[in-house]
């Protein structure tokens, strides 16, 4: 994933990750997506310049996604669940002792592999383990059904 231009956009660049990948959106210069995004979840109400995304839960996110048709659920998981949710979709993930969103990939190994806008952030780059979920968490995840 290409890094976020502005460091409050983790939100943003993650949810057009997830509608690139699953073809809700795209107009093939992923930077105009990603500004298009920011409006779509709500600028400045929802998501801005001093806090980032405004709610942890990511309830916003998930008004775009119903936008396009596309539902979604949100919850707190432990990482079980969280992998398991990896394993079978895509979606976001925010932690709320790392303060960033990232998208979900899917699964390596025993980590989340995750679409990481500012890889190295809080020492995560490309995959969450248990130990980095612990020291990160609690988790608010919002997936694809």
């Amino acid at each position: 994933m290409p890094g976020q231009l502005y460091s409050w956009t983790c939100s943003a660049c993650s949810l057009e990750w997830v509608k690139r990948s699953v073809g809700l959106a795209s107009s093939g210069d992923i930077y105009a997506d990603r500004e298009t995004t920011v409006y779509e979840i709500g600028y400045p109400d929802n998501v801005n310049a001093t806090y980032g995304l405004m709610n942890a839960d990511g309830s916003a996110l998930m008004d775009v996604l119903d936008r396009y048709g596309q539902a979604s659920q949100q919850a707190w998981l432990g990482f079980d669940d969280a992998y398991r949710v990896a394993s079978m979709t895509t979606g976001m993930i925010s932690g709320a002792a790392w303060y960033h969103w990232t998208a979900l990939r899917g699964v390596q190994g025993d980590t989340i592999w995750i679409a990481n806008s500012a890889p190295g952030y809080k020492s995560v780059w490309n995959n969450l383990g248990r130990a980095d979920w612990d020291r990160l968490g609690g988790f608010s995840c919002v997936w694809l059904v």
